[in-house]
């Protein structure tokens, strides 16, 4: 019986590992390049004027946030992978708590047994 238990949780143990591999795997995306731009000829002239007027430069900032903000939002909500491994890490753990604990019931089991027979023969005696 103990044997076939502990088959169980090892198989237990490794499907979660697996699940949490294929996960992963799922999740894996390609790198990418950094994209390759256009660069003005008249781009130090404009980082020039931007530097002298600052409120353009604030507006250029405000205007561009948002666009940044959803993308990065949306990264967050479609990279599940860590909510993934999460659930497998408590899954892993509670099931080697149930399984330590049914080791340690079998145990005190096995305890109250022999007890029980040494006061079962020194009433006897």
């Amino acid at each position: 019986m103990a044997r076939r238990t502990t088959t169980i949780c090892i198989q237990l143990a490794i499907t979660a590992l697996l699940a949490v591999a294929g996960s992963r795997a799922a999740n894996a995306q390609p790198a990418k390049e950094p994209p390759r731009s256009y660069q003005s000829p008249m781009r130090t002239e404009c980082e020039a004027e931007l530097a002298k007027d600052k409120g353009w430069s604030a507006e250029l900032k405000d205007s561009l946030r948002p666009s940044v903000h959803e993308a990065e939002a949306s990264l967050i909500t479609k990279n599940n992978k860590h909510v993934v491994m999460a659930y497998a890490a408590i899954w892993i753990l509670t099931v080697g708590f149930v399984v330590l604990l049914w080791f340690r019931q079998r145990r005190l089991l096995a305890e109250l047994d022999t007890l029980e027979k040494k006061v079962a023969k020194a009433a006897e005696s």
